[in-house]
């Protein structure tokens, strides 16, 4: 995990604001280039999207702030052996299993 992400990472999980290069927290939400990449709503869950961005960074601070494992296979962003949308919310939760919310 790059040092970017683990200091982003405990601020996020502080409910801290911390800016690091062109990542930002504002301890409820982070941003990657002004895109809102991971949210926690008020009930504590915490969603993340790659918010249209499927590139190396994106997909590193998302699987290195919430341990998804969102990974690329053919050009296409996969997470649990499926493919899903750039663009979808997908819900962090305690399982090994993620909920796409779209």
């Amino acid at each position: 995990m790059r040092k970017v992400t683990e200091r982003i990472k405990q601020a996020f999980e502080q409910g801290t604001s911390l800016k690091v290069g062109n990542t930002r927290t504002d301890g409820t939400s982070v941003f990657l280039h002004g895109n809102e990449i991971i949210k926690r709503d008020a009930s504590g869950l915490v969603m993340a999207t790659l918010a249209g961005w499927n590139t190396p960074t994106t997909r590193e601070r998302v699987n290195g702030i919430t341990g998804l494992g969102i990974y690329q296979k053919n050009f296409t962003p996969m997470l649990n052996g499926q493919e899903i949308d750039s663009y979808d919310w997908v819900a962090v939760t305690e399982e090994e299993d993620a909920l796409c919310l779209s």
